[in-house]
Formats: C-alpha cells, sequence, structure tokens
C-alpha cells in the first residue's frame, strides 16, 4: 500500500478549504495506508478550521500532520484534529482568541458580537485541551497571552507529539499556488 503526502501551505479559506477537503475525499482507502498533510497555514475562518478538524478527525484513513513552517490561529484546531501530530524543530505554533471586526450596528448587535466571540474563545480553548490534556484554565492563559509556541513548547503542552524532519518525497515539485497544495503518492517500500 501506497501513503499520501498533500502539502498545504496557505491561509484556512473557502477555496484552500475545498481543495483539501477534495484532496481527501478523492483518496481510494484500497490503495492508501496513511495520509501526511505537511501543513503550514497563518490561519482563517474559525468554521472551516473546525470543518477541517472534523472531517480529518473521521476520516477512514489515518492522517499524520505534520508542521512544516507555521500553526497560526486556527491553524491549531486543524493541527490537533490529529492523532498523529509531528512537527519540525523549527516550527512555531501561535495562539490566540477569535477576533471581529465590527463596523456599524445596534448596541444589540455589538453585544451579540461580544457574546459570539466569548463562545467562539470557549470553544477553542475546549477544543485546544480536549486534544492536549491542558486543562482550559491553562489553554485561556495562553490564548491571552496571545503568544507564538517553539516547537520544543509546543511539545511541552501536548500540541506536538513529536518533533523531527519529515522527509518529502523528491518527485513531489508540482504544485498548486496559492494555497500550495501537492497531492502525490509514494509508494511503500516494505509492503
Amino acid at each position: 500500500m501506497n501513503e499520501l503526502y498533500i502539502i498545504f501551505e496557505g491561509s484556512i479559506d473557502l477555496d484552500s478549504a475545498k481543495k483539501l477537503y477534495n484532496s481527501l475525499s478523492s483518496v481510494d482507502p484500497q490503495k492508501h495506508k496513511r495520509i501526511n498533510l505537511i501543513f503550514s497555514s497563518s490561519g482563517g475562518n474559525i468554521y472551516l478550521g473546525f470543518f477541517l478538524a472534523n472531517v480529518i478527525q473521521n476520516f477512514k484513513i489515518p492522517i499524520r500532520i505534520h508542521a512544516n513552517n507555521r500553526i497560526d490561529s486556527i491553524a491549531n484546531i486543524i493541527y490537533l484534529s490529529a492523532k498523529e501530530r509531528t512537527a519540525e524543530a523549527y516550527a512555531r505554533f501561535y495562539l490566540h482568541g477569535a477576533s471581529a471586526t465590527i463596523i456599524e450596528g445596534y448596541k444589540k448587535d455589538f453585544e451579540e458580537g461580544v457574546n459570539s466571540l466569548k463562545v467562539e474563545n470557549e470553544r477553542i480553548a475546549q477544543y485546544i485541551a480536549d486534544n492536549t490534556g491542558l486543562s482550559i484554565d491553562d489553554v485561556s492563559k495562553i490564548m491571552e497571552g496571545r503568544g507564538s509556541k517553539s516547537a520544543q513548547e509546543a511539545l511541552g503542552y501536548g500540541i506536538v507529539k513529536s518533533i523531527g524532519h519529515l522527509e518529502i518525497p523528491p518527485h513531489l515539485t508540482d504544485r498548486i499556488e496559492i494555497p500550495y497544495i501537492v497531492v502525490k503518492n509514494e509508494k511503500n517500500k516494505n509492503a
């Protein structure tokens, strides 16, 4: 059986979410024993991030996510959706709460906006806690601090499970730009 490598670099928006979802949906479980998602993202849409996390968590083939650069904002939720999580030693993780741009509206609209941010922060913190072993209070403090964490710090928090270099097979040269997503097969030489 083959292992499939998907390289994802970009923000989490409707276009990139569709491309990643379609790439995963096209995988034949008879041909692939594992998917290696080599992942770097500046974050993006919260709803799409949770959607992709749900897809990955419930996928019929095991998915390993390897952080190869930065995992920012909602990309942390996607990263944490994999049971097997690895990272390059130079990867970094940026955790923070939800944000919103409020342009105009009535007082009730602003109040609902603030409440919505509170709920989003709570569910992000809950998801991180559920998938790391950190307490919700510890996660909330990290998010409020809005700080970047090295791969080594993320390992200590239980975000990363192991640090090491993932060798990408040399034939992975074709790229679809913005976001960069490459889908290639790698033959398992031990099978």
